[in-house]
């Protein structure tokens, strides 16, 4: 062999014999720098974050506004049972808005919609008659569990029963004051 080659050979030993190495003790603990990656669980929503998705599925707001407009509508139906206990349509007409009067005002409307009730027979000649004996009935004693955005400004206001929502007020939020609002009859 060359000199050339052979001090070569020899400064390659030599450094790879200059290599530290670190024996691990197999009981010692051993400390490392290295960040340990866990898998990411789903996180548990809370019945008040699964109560906000629910609601809100059809309209971008806020959860602090979620939480407003419901206790405000809350708020609402507490005052309006302590009304409709009492039948009082002179209180109960002041919630509604006004889009609802004038329909339901109207006799071809009204005559409509007792024709669809289950009580035949049973006529109702003006949004008084339509209080007494279809909103208080349909409504008495029911227990609201949760609101339902239709849009930022029209929420319905729900009973859970089941994963099935069955609605009783329909709310609809005029100059920042949420009022009744009574469907038109589909046709």
């Amino acid at each position: 062999m060359k000199k050339i080659e052979i001090l070569f050979l020899i400064s390659l030993g030599a450094g790879l014999l200059s290599c530290s190495t670190t024996e691990v003790d197999p009981v010692a603990p051993v400390e490392t720098n290295q960040i340990e990656i866990q898998e990411e669980q789903p996180a548990e929503l809370s019945a008040e974050e699964e109560e906000f998705l629910r609601s809100t599925a059809e309209v971008n707001v806020s959860i602090d506004v979620f939480k407003e407009d419901k206790k405000q509508v809350m708020k609402l139906i507490s005052e309006l049972d302590e009304i409709m206990k009492d039948f009082n349509y002179d209180a109960w007409i002041k919630y509604v808005d006004r889009e609802s009067i004038e329909y339901w005002s109207k006799k071809s409307n009204l005559q409509k919609a007792a024709a669809r009730l289950p009580i035949k027979g049973l006529r109702l000649n003006n949004l008084k008659d339509y209080f007494v004996h279809v909103f208080v009935p349909s409504r008495v004693g029911r227990t609201i569990d949760e609101i339902r955005y239709e849009t930022e400004n029209l929420v319905k206001a729900v009973q859970i029963d089941e994963n099935r929502d069955t609605i009783y007020y329909n709310f609809q939020k005029i100059n920042g004051q949420w009022k009744i609002h009574l469907p038109p009859l589909s046709e």
